[in-house]
This record gives C-alpha cells, sequence and structure tokens, in this order.
C-alpha cells in the first residue's frame, strides 16, 4: 500500500492523501532506506548516516508517518481480508483512515490520537477475523478447499471472542478520557481577603 492513502483513488479517498511534502520526504527516506541496506559495507555506512540526517530534519507529520507500524500492519490485515480484490482493498484503506478522523474529532488531544489508533486497529483486527470465521461457514467451499474441523473453529470463535473485548476495551477506554478531559475543571485564582480587628 501506498503512504498515501491511495493518491490517484477519486472522489472521497482524495480527501485522505498526505501532504506533497510529506510524501516526497518519505519517498526520499525511502530511497536512503533502501540504500543502507545494500552495497559495501561503506556505501551503506553513509547511507545511514545520511538517513539519520535527513530524518531529524523532517516535520513531526513525516516522522510520525515514518514510525507508524500499526497503520503497517492494519495494512497487512487488509491484504488478508479482501482476498487480492483491488477496490476492497483500497475502500477499505480508505474507511480507516475515516474512522480515524471520525474518531479522533477536530483537535485531539495526543492521548486521543493513541487511543483512537489503538480502536481503528482494534477493529480491521476484528473484521478480518470475522471475515474468516465467515468463510468456515459457506455452503460450498472452492473445489480442493476442505472445511476446518470443529476443533479450530472453536479456537478461532475464542479469539474472535478476545478481539471483540480487546475492541470494546479500547472504545470504553478513550470514551473515559473523553469524559474525564471534558470534565476536568478550569483553572480558578481564589482570592482571601482576611480583614483583622486592628490593635
Amino acid at each position: 500500500m501506498s503512504e498515501t492513502s491511495h493518491s490517484g483513488t477519486s472522489g472521497t479517498l482524495e480527501r485522505y492523501a498526505l501532504p506533497p511534502d510529506v510524501r516526497e520526504r518519505l519517498g526520499e527516506l525511502r530511497d536512503l532506506s533502501e540504500k543502507a541496506q545494500d552495497g559495501d559495507k561503506a556505501a551503506r555506512a553513509k547511507a545511514r548516516r545520511d538517513l539519520v540526517q535527513k530524518l531529524r530534519e523532517s516535520s513531526p507529520a513525516v516522522i510520525a508517518r515514518a514510525s507508524d507500524v500499526s497503520r503497517s500492519a492494519q495494512h497487512m490485515l487488509i491484504g488478508t481480508a479482501v482476498g487480492g480484490d483491488p477496490l476492497t482493498e483500497l475502500a477499505l484503506s480508505g474507511r480507516l483512515d475515516m474512522l480515524r478522523e471520525e474518531i479522533a474529532g477536530e483537535n485531539p488531544t495526543a492521548l486521543e490520537v493513541l487511543l483512537t489508533e489503538q480502536v481503528v486497529s482494534c477493529w480491521m483486527w476484528l473484521q478480518l477475523l470475522n471475515a474468516l470465521m465467515s468463510a468456515q461457514f459457506k455452503l460450498k467451499l472452492p473445489d480442493g478447499v476442505k472445511r476446518s474441523p470443529p476443533s479450530y473453529v472453536r479456537h478461532m470463535l475464542k479469539v474472535e471472542e478476545s478481539a471483540h473485548r480487546r475492541f470494546l476495551a479500547s472504545v470504553t477506554t478513550l470514551a473515559r478520557v473523553r469524559k474525564l478531559q471534558a470534565n476536568t475543571p478550569g483553572v480558578q485564582f481564589n482570592t482571601q481577603i482576611n480583614l483583622g480587628r486592628g490593635n
């Protein structure tokens, strides 16, 4: 999957494309990263030094995306869930971006951003398990495909139940954090004046 939310895809998904400067810097960093893995020892060492320098000079948005292993994991799950269908793959990736935006809301705190990502990751994991489990209950399986034994299905149902609990826990935690933030009183200045009777 590209680092954009699929630039080149028209319509709604274009809203979630990375800014051009972020996309360009990520491309530069990837090129340096590949050079740091190839070639002789001296070339790799120089490429690594250049990579470190470029990364230090990058914006927070670039660093956040370059280090976003959660998003990479989500795209791996998407690839498994859609079974090679490009349209569903693009649409599901775009849906994750929409969920991030809708759940995080306007001006989210750093903690809300982290918890939003957790909610989205748990949601994607649950969708994959739902898809895999649904396939077990097809009336007719493709030629050459054997139905999984009941013990495997029972095991996967337990995994799915655990994923559902994790998803609900992440949603509950985000809601609790927002409630606590909403109930946090503002800074109050109390002035106390003591009037003595004098001597």
